[in-house]
């Protein structure tokens, strides 16, 4: 019985400490809008039954254009956003998943110009890998008057492994692997896994069938397991060939392109 409150204890003591977050742990440099971890990062992947925590960062725009091109130059500025919540699959709520947001401040109400914090936790009760979007609500100051206008974030990818081992944490592969890409065709977003041997600079390219370019980025993978998510919505329909190179090591799979 000891064991069982002690156990209970620490889990409550988990969620008490992982639903706080402080705005100014990251720093986000001179740019004037960002949000850490974003969709090439992505979000740290949980385990199955046990307990998980993610700090969402932001950095909010005064700008309404900094979130669509559309408000840009209009003379707008944004007065607030509002994290209204999270959703996987589309609509679905996070809280399906066993998962809850929170914030700093606990409205989820942040002021343009500021930077503030959110924070997913729980315990994940289903295994696999779910699409995530982050959904606010902006409020925005123009010369017609105030508007609310809401914007979704997609291109994360929310990964639940089954953990079978008993610490909880999966055994990481020292090799270099090149998963395929989910879905496959695609039409919107791309999930592409891949595994590294070392913590390393990871360059990303895709060439049309005719070995165009259409799509290259650079960014620092970890080792082990990885994903990133690619967006082709605007990308024609057609057959692509994409590759993840890693120092010497390089490896190139087929990913089609379907509307």
């Amino acid at each position: 019985m000891k064991k069982i409150l002690l156990s209970a204890f620490a889990v409550c003591s988990f969620f008490a400490a992982s639903a706080q977050c402080n705005p100014s742990d990251y720093d986000f440099g001179d740019v004037d809008y960002g949000v850490y971890p974003d969709t090439t990062v992505g979000l740290a992947t949980g385990c199955l039954n046990e307990p998980y925590s993610e700090t969402i960062w932001f950095l909010v725009p005064t700008d309404p254009g900094a979130l669509d091109p559309t408000f840009g130059g209009l003379g707008a500025t944004i007065q607030s956003i509002t994290l209204e919540g999270a959703t996987y699959n589309g609509t679905i709520d996070i809280s399906n998943l066993g998962l809850s947001l929170e914030c700093n401040p606990s409205n989820c109400t942040f002021i343009g110009g500021g930077q503030y914090c959110g924070v997913v936790s729980g315990i994940p009760n289903l295994a696999g890998d779910f699409p995530v979007s982050l959904n606010v609500m902006a409020t925005i100051s123009s010369i017609i008057g105030e508007l609310e206008v809401p914007f979704s974030f997609p291109g994360y990818v929310f990964t639940v492994n089954d953990c079978a081992n008993p610490n909880g944490v999966e055994e990481i592969q020292a090799s270099f692997d090149l998963g395929a890409a989910s879905p496959n065709p695609a039409n919107q977003l791309a999930r592409i896994p891949f595994t590294l041997s070392s913590n390393e600079k990871v360059d990303f390219t895709m060439v049309n069938m005719v070995g165009e370019r259409v799509m290259s980025k650079s960014f620092a993978g970890k080792r082990g397991e990885n994903a990133m998510s690619i967006d082709v919505s605007d990308m024609p329909s057609g057959i692509y060939l994409y590759t993840v190179q890693s120092g010497s090591k390089k490896s190139t799979r087929k990913l089609v392109i379907q509307h």
